[in-house]
């Protein structure tokens, strides 16, 4: 499946805010349910090509992506991509980028890249894409 990035809206057909019902009926598929972590407050769905979380009252607040899905930023392919090269994308388009040692994280689009070697192998590929909603990473 194809999913192209809509900044803090969603994507593809996957929109944030919206309900597991609603996600699964536009994917067309039932998920597979799970809680990432113990204390979570809602299950996570699990699709063959994203996870899809959740957040009070029941609705979607980000996507992450994997293999087989592909994803679409400003055109340009993410998942299985050299770190490397995403990451020229992304300063393309955004300077205040934040890096990390498995990836980086981009405010000014609600999306984070995972690639879990990125700073000592930057040309491995992108295993994960994030998308989420504003005020996600806000602890």
């Amino acid at each position: 499946m194809e999913f192209l990035i809509a900044p803090y809206i969603g994507a593809g057909k996957i929109l944030l805010g919206m309900t597991s019902d609603q996600i699964s009926e536009v994917l067309s598929a039932k998920p597979e349910k799970f809680k990432k972590y113990e204390d979570d407050e809602f299950e996570t769905d699990a699709f063959k090509w994203c996870h899809i979380y959740y957040k009070s009252p029941g609705v979607c607040e980000a996507i992450e992506f994997f293999e087989p899905a592909k994803v679409l930023f400003m055109e340009h392919s993410l998942i299985g991509k050299p770190f490397k090269d995403v990451k020229k994308v992304f300063l393309k388009y955004d300077k205040e980028l934040e890096l990390d040692e498995t990836g980086l994280t981009s405010y000014k689009y609600g999306v984070s890249i995972y690639a879990p070697f990125a700073k000592e192998r930057p040309s491995d590929p992108i295993e994960g894409v994030l998308v989420f909603e504003k005020g996600y990473y806000d602890w």
